[in-house]
């Protein structure tokens, strides 16, 4: 009588039953979590990391920073993920900045390009509960393979998981280039550092993450064992056998993602009977997705809506095809979007739109140049804000600025 093998969800051959026991007895020694069924006649393994949550994500902590690579960010971490999930493990990419309070370890990426430096830098930031010493190990190996600098920093965070916050840094380089130097070899290292994190306290366990056909592969080869198991894969042996055990690369995802900023300078005039003020900026919208976003409304709040007055190369409706910047035979540049225009701005919001369709790409950067914000009944001891928010109606789309303009009136003394 055999009985059959699967691990996890899927089948990887039989056994006789009396070599059930010494089977039971080598795969326990080898981290695997065994349990026989003899009613079903079969014998179920999980792996060491079976039931773990792990749960990768961007650091969103970090502010604006026009260096970061978030789609270089975003594929370093599908590898990790799919590393980690071939080995058992249920693993979370999220997008959002949340702490699932169920996962079992938290790992936060953040890369950025910099051009002031000459050797690429990787920092590990942890706390005590997160890291042991086989992980700092494996980093600080991995880190000198490749020609990184390694720091580590113990921090003292209050979170509900244990976390790893990695900070990648490198000089200018291609993103094929990137990916063939760094990339890859850092999704690795990151990923064998996280394993020796799981299997520090019982070194056999590792074996529990190979693939289940690579190790019956070796019963199928021995003369000598009694074992029959008969992997899956056999069906596949024609195949080269460079071909055999590829990693299947993950897709990247189709995201509609966009970061808005605003820059600006205050200029202040000093009067006899008031100072005034007045702001000069521009508001920067930033495609870091993979999608094209198709016109942009922006709408500009501000507070008291009664101080503020916002103009600058911004045509009203009615005129804007025809005073509008021509380039290439089209009309370019921004217009109010509503022929109420001025009345929503005494209400403290200014509606503009591109006066023709506009397409922002991958990696572009469109601006609204050159806004003019005058502060016309400044008021004491008072705070005056201006925020931005942009609106993709067909992506179904809406942005609010990283930052506002902010300014805080005080009574001279």
């Amino acid at each position: 009588m055999d009985f059959r093998v699967e691990v996890g969800d899927k089948e990887a051959g039989t056994i006789p039953y009396e070599s059930l026991p010494a089977v039971t007895y080598l795969f326990r020694e080898m981290g695997f979590d065994v349990q026989p069924d003899t009613e079903n006649q079969k014998v179920q393994l999980y792996s060491a990391l079976h039931g773990k949550r792990i749960v990768l994500s961007s650091d969103y902590d970090v502010k604006h920073n026009t260096f970061r690579k978030h789609l270089l960010e975003r594929k370093v971490l599908e590898y990790i993920q799919t590393f980690l999930s071939a080995c058992g493990a249920k693993v979370i990419l999220i997008d959002e900045k949340k702490e699932s309070e169920r996962a079992d370890f938290h790992v936060y990426l953040s890369l950025f390009e910099i051009p002031v430096i000459k050797d690429p830098i990787l920092e590990l930031i942890h706390n005590s509960k997160s890291t042991n010493k086989k992980l700092l190990d494996i980093f600080h190996y991995e880190c000198t393979r490749t020609g990184t600098k390694f720091k580590s920093n113990e921090v003292v965070r209050g979170a509900n998981n244990p976390f790893i916050n990695i900070q990648i840094m490198y000089p200018v380089i291609t993103e094929e280039d990137f990916w063939g130097k760094f990339g890859e070899k850092y999704a690795m290292s990151i990923t064998i550092g996280i394993l020796a994190r799981f299997q520090d306290s019982s070194p056999l366990s590792v074996l529990s993450l190979v693939p289940i056909e690579i190790l019956s592969n070796m019963f199928v080869h021995s003369q000598n064992t009694g074992l029959k198991l008969e992997p899956a894969l056999q069906k596949e042996k024609k195949l080269p056998e460079k071909k055999k055990f590829l990693l299947k690369k993950p897709t990247i995802n189709k995201r509609k993602e966009a970061e808005v900023f605003l820059d600006y300078h205050i200029f202040i005039e000093e009067l006899k009977e008031r100072n005034k003020i007045k702001l000069i900026g521009n508001l920067h919208i930033k495609n870091i997705g993979t999608e094209v976003l198709r016109n942009p409304v922006i709408c500009l709040r501000s507070t008291p809506s009664e101080s503020i007055k916002i103009s600058g190369q911004i045509l009203p409706p009615n005129v804007a095809n025809t005073l509008g910047v021509m380039k290439n035979e089209e009309t370019k540049g921004w217009k109010y979007m509503n022929d109420e225009w001025f009345e929503e701005m005494e209400k403290g919001e200014t509606w503009i739109c591109p006066i023709q369709s506009k397409n922002i790409n991958p990696r572009q950067t469109e601006s609204l140049t050159n806004l003019q914000i005058s502060v016309i009944q400044p008021v004491e001891n008072s705070n005056i804000r201006v925020e931005a928010f942009v609106f993709f109606k067909e992506q179904d789309l809406e942005i609010s600025s990283s930052n506002q303009i902010s300014l805080l009136l005080t009574k001279k003394q």
